[in-house]
């Protein structure tokens, strides 16, 4: 019964193609051979029959068109054995993230929505925090004692450099008036003075001892006097000597405690910047000369360049510490996520970059390229797979996360085999045949063994070689002609 509903459909096809067609069977032994039985006793005669040979059909003119048939030479192509998975779109973890407050405040100004492009650095919002204005004034006052604290401690080099030129020029024992006039604009601090003040007395006391000793050889002055003159020199000498130590014991100390005063403060500042940094959430280079004028003022930045896929908050909103704002993702690469069961384990032998293919109902007929990321090492409990993440080019914009996806993954090596389009074979019966253009509108039915898949390519171990011409439109067509003449 069925086979009288397939021959009535296949006959109404047939009709309607217009014109007629001829179905040729060499072999086809006559109606009344046909239709004899063998006797009682007798075998039934082995080889090919009517029902499983191969054909030609012969189309007429205006079946040909309305079939519409296409042919392609039979030839060899690289074939893999690969498996389909289905799979979805997900972002890049690695340019993902969740722009958060890094502190709390008062959102002041909301510059970005969804569907933005935004640059590294690009202010996406501004946010109103006492606690970042406390800390900025913090950063000031200490920017402020380190300048102080630098300029004593070159004011201190300065004296301490003085002081070594001082105590050489007395050492020369140069003229008072010269020393003096050489270290007018020099900085001497007070143990400089107090080596001028010693230098001066040395020099008054040794003038004296010298008039004393040539008044007692002339016998003008006692010898009581001459002691006193001299124990007055050596007094000045040693009071030089023990002031000059003093200064630059003293200016040393001086520079030494000034170098510990300004890395303290460094330190100090320092740390006042880190602290404004963490809040802020990025580095701001702010100095008394650059600090914005309103000091509790807050930019909210991109981290890096991407698109803004949500936006979370509104103008005056108040946000605490750690809130999301916006989420912020680079799409020009996404991943492929799929999960690979147990019947697909032989892909879990994949390594970083091997090649996958993906489609998407989104964009029909296209096959993009992508690389395996990587594939996990775990077995879900909860699915009995392990998943696999590709990764896929999107510099075009035309993907979008959580799009269905086909997942094709190559599980052996390509090897070269002679292959057809998959609509090129036909099936009936669980028999696999391609018809093979004779030329002038003629077909033959060749019986075939299919090989391996891979796509929309079907490889052929047996039954064509290459440069037969197979059709590979109108296929439909051809085995209709083929039904319809053996019901008859």
């Amino acid at each position: 019964m069925k086979r009288r509903h397939v021959s009535l459909v296949v006959a109404l096809v047939a009709a309607g193609a217009g014109g007629a067609a001829l179905v040729y069977r060499p072999w086809q032994r006559s109606t009344a051979e046909a239709s004899e039985k063998p006797t009682a006793g007798e075998s039934k005669p082995s080889g090919p029959t009517a029902t499983d040979a191969p054909a030609v059909v012969v189309l007429s003119l205006e079946k040909a068109e309305a079939a519409r048939i296409a042919v392609e030479p039979v030839a060899a192509r690289s074939l893999g054995r690969s498996i389909t998975v289905p799979g979805r779109l997900q972002y890049d973890d690695t340019r993902h993230i969740s722009v958060r407050a890094a502190t709390a405040g008062v959102l002041a100004d909301v510059l970005v929505k969804p569907g933005d492009a935004v640059v590294a650095g690009q202010v996406l919002a501004i946010l109103s925090s006492p606690e970042v204005g406390t800390a900025r004034a913090d950063v000031l006052q200490r920017e402020g004692e380190l300048r102080v604290l630098e300029e004593e401690l070159s004011w201190r080099g300065k004296t301490n450099e003085g002081i070594f030129a001082l105590s050489e020029a007395v050492g020369r024992k140069d003229p008072l008036d010269a020393i003096r006039n050489t270290f007018r604009s020099v900085p001497l601090g007070k143990g400089g003075e107090g080596v001028l003040t010693a230098y001066s007395r040395l020099r008054l006391a040794d003038s004296l001892a010298q008039g004393v000793s040539g008044a007692l050889d002339n016998g003008a002055v006692p010898q009581r006097m001459v002691r006193e003159r001299m124990s007055e020199l050596e007094s000045a000498d040693a009071g030089l000597k023990g002031a000059m130590e003093q200064a630059v014991f003293e200016s040393r100390q001086a520079y030494r405690q000034s170098e510990v005063g300004v890395e303290a403060a460094r330190r100090r500042l320092d740390v006042s910047r880190q602290h404004l940094n963490t809040l802020l959430g990025y580095t701001e280079s702010m100095s008394a000369k650059s600090a914005p004028s309103d000091l509790s003022s807050v930019e909210i930045q991109a981290p890096f360049a991407g698109t803004i896929e949500q936006k979370l908050v509104s103008t005056a909103e108040r946000t605490q510490l750690g809130e999301p704002l916006f989420v912020l993702a680079d799409t020009s690469r996404l991943w492929v996520a799929a999960d690979l069961r147990e019947r697909d384990w032989s892909a879990v032998r994949l390594h970083e970059g091997d090649p996958l293919s993906v489609e998407t109902p989104a964009i029909a007929g296209k096959i993009l390229p992508a690389k395996i990321h990587y594939v996990g090492r775990e077995v879900s409990a909860e699915t009995n797979s392990v998943p696999l993440i590709g990764a896929i080019d999107n510099t075009d914009g035309l993907l979008r996360p959580g799009l269905f996806v086909r997942v094709t993954i190559p599980v052996d090596a390509s090897r070269t085999v002679i292959a057809v389009p998959e609509s090129a074979v036909t099936r009936h019966d669980g028999s696999a045949f391609v018809f093979v253009s004779q030329g002038d509108r003629a077909f033959r039915e060749v019986p075939v063994k299919p090989g391996l898949q891979d796509r929309d390519w079907i490889e052929i171990t047996e039954g064509l070689q290459a440069g037969d011409a197979v059709v590979t439109a109108g296929t439909f067509f051809l085995k209709s002609e083929l039904l319809l003449e053996a019901d008859e």
